[in-house]
């Protein structure tokens, strides 16, 4: 199963690591870095995560919650590919990336 990115949840990886960085050198490089072990361990085993169960849609959207930073990585599994949607804040804005489609 191949992995996908969208833009915007890479954006969201990117603008959270630049934030982090500009706090404490080396944070967003190590922010990165956890966000890329995180792809890592969703396309070696997409199943590995838990179902978002607070959502009321048939979708299999799972979540992988990063150490050290409050955030999660949300993805999709469909038939033949796995879809990043989101790199979320843990404390802001709530599923705000539903509307967000795969294709």
């Amino acid at each position: 199963m191949t992995l996908r990115v969208l833009e915007l949840a890479e954006n969201e990886a990117i603008d959270a690591a630049c934030w982090y960085e500009n706090k404490c050198d080396g944070l967003g490089v190590d922010f990165l870095s956890r966000y890329e072990s995180i792809l890592t361990a969703i396309e070696a085993d997409p199943h590995r995560f838990p179902l978002l169960e607070t959502l009321t849609t048939e979708r299999n959207i799972r979540r992988c919650v990063m150490k050290r930073f409050p955030y999660y990585v949300v993805y999709e599994l469909l038939d033949s590919e796995t879809v990043v949607l989101a790199v979320a804040h843990s404390h802001r804005r709530p599923n705000y990336w539903q509307r967000r489609r795969t294709r």
